[in-house]
């Protein structure tokens, strides 16, 4: 393995240094997700001797910097999370590097589901590959805590029932929901799944809007109205919204399976390994996980099925040993290591054998059903991940000392967004 690189100094992207004798591949990844892929990576060079020496760039939430650092230490591959970031790329002008359209079919058809062909394929050239998909429109539930406490089955339930089961809840130690708010990207998740639910026609016209978007729409403003009552409720969160707002996303996952403090959380795929963490560290078998799909608004209405994934792209700077190994990583196989012996991943490729873990077979129809992307990773990056995080963020405490601010808050949240969206470059 190569070296980590840190950047040097928090404004300066060129100074990514390191061996320029190795390919550098940029990720958003740390902890047990970086030592995935770097197990990934040993595998790939152990069949592979000939393939030139790597080194991995764990850049975080500033993988971003990528794309501006100068140089022949440059990264050459990035594993990117946002994947609108492609096509304001392109329409700034930066020369992302055609990929080989014979990675993305093959004798048998297209490697990557149809939902991916819009969001990586401009014209007729290819300029992004699906490395890891997460589906985010779940809900993990402990089966032990709704036959004890009454709650029935989560599957029949709408958006709409949850504030009941609250009340139901209210006299007990229990609460319904368990909010990791100090991840933003959590907030985001769920108001994008209850936007989905409300509207799938204003979700897709933000998600695709390449204009400036309309977020004082109705169907915005009565989604963001049914988010207010549900985390207003005095009774939804275990710990109350307090702590729900300084509790990160691992933990969530913990006050269902392991401290028993929440019946549920709303949470993607990749919550499996903590949840399975967290049943060992309780010493609790799998046999208590429930996993439903994120409900409909109503009886009767769609229920969103929301995607989302880390892509790669080659920078201008990526030669034929970067190719090579984006090649290598397109494997249909790559990843089994990642997905036995760490958990959480998902396989695009179609081609993989064990797309999944063993934990989500219950939900296998659901894995490919997706029908619209990440909203926040869709749009530009100000908008998109930081002002929506912190939009909803600013919501949530708003909202937290009770429904009868929910109005307020709501016209807040708005003017913020159109005020961000009115800002946006371009």
């Amino acid at each position: 393995m190569g070296l980590t690189v840190p950047l040097l100094g928090a404004c300066a992207p060129d100074a990514l240094l390191g061996d320029r004798d190795k390919v550098r591949i940029a990720v958003p990844w740390s902890g047990f997700e970086r030592q995935a892929f770097d197990t990934v990576v040993a595998g790939v060079r152990s069949g592979r001797p000939e393939l030139r020496a790597v080194e991995v760039i764990p850049l975080g939430d500033d993988i971003d910097t990528a794309f501006a650092a100068r140089g022949p230490s440059a990264p050459e591959i990035v594993m990117l999370p946002q994947v609108g970031r492609i096509r304001e790329l392109l329409d700034d002008g930066y020369r992302l590097q055609q990929i080989d359209a014979t990675l993305w079919t093959d004798h048998d058809g297209p490697r990557y589901s149809p939902q991916w062909q819009d969001l990586l394929v401009r014209g007729n050239a290819v300029y992004g590959l699906p490395f890891k998909y997460s589906l985010k429109s779940l809900v993990w539930y402990d089966r032990n805590t709704f036959a004890e406490r009454g709650l029935g089955d989560p599957h029949s339930w709408t958006v709409s029932a949850w504030i009941g089961q609250m009340e139901t809840l209210a006299a007990t130690p229990v609460r319904l929901l368990a909010l990791g708010a100090a991840d933003g990207w959590v907030v985001t998740d769920f108001f994008e799944n209850l936007l989905a639910a409300q509207s799938a026609r204003a979700y897709a016209d933000l998600e695709s809007a390449t204009g400036v978007r309309r977020w004082d729409r109705p169907e915005t403003q009565a989604a963001l109205f049914r988010l207010g009552e549900l985390w207003g409720h005095p009774t939804a969160f275990s710990g109350g919204a307090p702590v729900a707002l300084t509790r990160q996303f691992t933990d969530a996952i913990r006050e269902v399976f392991e401290h028993r403090r929440a019946a549920m959380v709303v949470a993607p795929d990749f919550a499996e390994p903590i949840v399975r963490r967290s049943l060992s560290s309780a010493r609790r078998s799998t046999d208590v996980v429930g996993i439903a799909p994120f409900p409909a608004a109503t009886t009767g209405g769609l229920r969103p099925k929301i995607g989302a994934g880390d892509v790669m792209v080659l920078t201008e700077r990526a030669g034929d040993a970067a190719r090579d190994w984006l090649a290598a990583l397109a494997a249909p196989d790559v990843s089994q290591p990642w997905i036995t012996r760490y958990g959480g991943f998902l396989s695009p490729n179609l081609r993989t054998a064990n797309r999944y873990p063993p934990l989500l077979a219950s939900i296998a129809p659901e894995l490919d059903s997706w029908s619209r992307f990440d909203l926040s990773d869709r749009i530009s990056w100000g908008i998109g991940r930081l002002g929506l995080q912190r939009t909803l963020t600013d919501f949530l405490v708003d909202v937290a000392e009770g429904a009868d601010r929910v109005g307020a808050a709501v016209g807040r949240a708005l003017d913020r967004l159109t005020t961000l969206e009115e800002r946006r470059p371009g």
